[in-house]
């Protein structure tokens, strides 16, 4: 705005050491601190239009400063002043070599930065006014170092595809099929069309809204937890009930070593009547068991009893086949039986 860079009174273009015009504001790294003394020598002691322009231009930038940074460069006043006065392009070529380091690491890490846009753009969520701010200072840092950028269109699709929205990099996907086939399209563009598309996005609330399939994955997902869940509380159900098994065998044991001796049948010269802890047990032919109901009494009738005299005549070979696994069936109703109605040696 105040003209430093008009006509004769131009502070801000300096020819380098080979006689090229360097904006020294965008291109501070081309420029030599002995170039900037030789090009300042010329007029830093006349009253001229540019002597006018350095003067403001240096105290625009001692007032922008902050304190911190005014004591930095304080003891440093020889390295930007020249026959005695403050010269701006060497006050700038200062301030930038305290705030970055100039060195070829560093170059090295700008043009790292620019081949790993799509790692860069997860690490913002995906945010391309971030992401366009990042390469522009990337791009600004090579330039002002006078390095030149390669490939930055390829680049910049490279990192717009890693976008988490679909909708975003089908666009971008056009584009770059578009650029491939012969139209021109500079990097200024590709990022502005990028920045149009994310704000349209945004504005409508889609953007990184997720695809058909992604909803399709999440539904499946959820059906993955649930299962996960319900399997959790049927193997807990199936723990305990083993638990519960592996606890029993001990209990049934223990009972049918103490009432074993219902199953014993008394002998021929023995009575059929006899009293076990105070109670008076009677053999029963019907259940094969001491029980405490007397034999009379017996409502139950084995399975053999049950069967005819018709049905024991017919199709002896079948009966002869099933006569292994009868007796398992009324020894088991017996036994069951019995302990229904002898309830006081029931513990379980």
């Amino acid at each position: 705005m105040c003209g430093w860079n008009k006509d004769t009174g131009d502070i801000i273009i300096v020819k380098d050491n080979n006689n090229d015009p360097r904006n020294i504001i965008t291109e501070y790294g081309c420029l030599t601190t002995r170039t900037l003394e030789a090009d300042a020598d010329s007029w830093v002691d006349q009253e001229t239009r540019k002597a006018q322009n350095n003067h403001m231009m240096v105290e625009c930038m001692m007032a922008s400063i902050t304190e911190a940074c005014f004591y930095k460069i304080s003891n440093e006043d020889a390295k930007y002043k020249q026959k005695g006065v403050k010269v701006a392009s060497l006050l700038f070529k200062l301030l930038m070599a305290k705030a970055i380091v100039d060195t070829r690491a560093t170059t090295y890490q700008l043009r790292h930065n620019l081949s790993n846009l799509d790692n860069y753009m997860s690490t913002v969520n995906s945010n391309i006014e971030i992401f366009n701010v990042y390469v522009k200072n990337s791009v600004e840092g090579l330039k002002a170092r006078g390095e030149k950028v390669d490939d930055l269109v390829m680049q910049l699709f490279h990192g717009y595809k890693a976008a988490a929205d679909s909708k975003f990099v089908e666009y971008m996907d056009t584009k770059e099929e578009k650029y491939l086939d012969g139209d021109e399209m500079h990097s200024e563009t590709i990022m502005q069309l990028a920045l149009n598309k994310y704000t349209m996005r945004k504005d409508k609330g889609e953007w990184g809204a997720p695809t058909d399939e992604q909803n399709q994955l999440t539904a499946l997902s959820s059906e993955v937890t649930k299962l996960q869940e319900n399997n959790k509380k049927l193997i807990s159900t199936l723990s305990k009930a083993k638990k519960q098994r592996g606890k029993a065998p001990s209990k049934r044991s223990a009972n049918d070593q103490k009432w074993a001796w219902k199953k014993v049948p008394p002998s021929d010269q023995q009575p059929k009547e006899k009293k076990v802890e105070g109670r008076t047990y009677h053999w029963c032919t019907n259940h094969q068991a001491w029980t405490l109901h007397k034999g009379s009494e017996c409502k139950f009738k084995p399975m053999a009893m049950e069967n005819t005299n018709a049905e024991d005549s017919v199709n002896e070979t079948e009966e002869d086949k099933d006569s292994s696994t009868r007796p398992s069936y009324s020894q088991a109703l017996k036994t069951l039986l019995t302990v229904i109605e002898d309830s006081d040696s029931e513990e379980e």
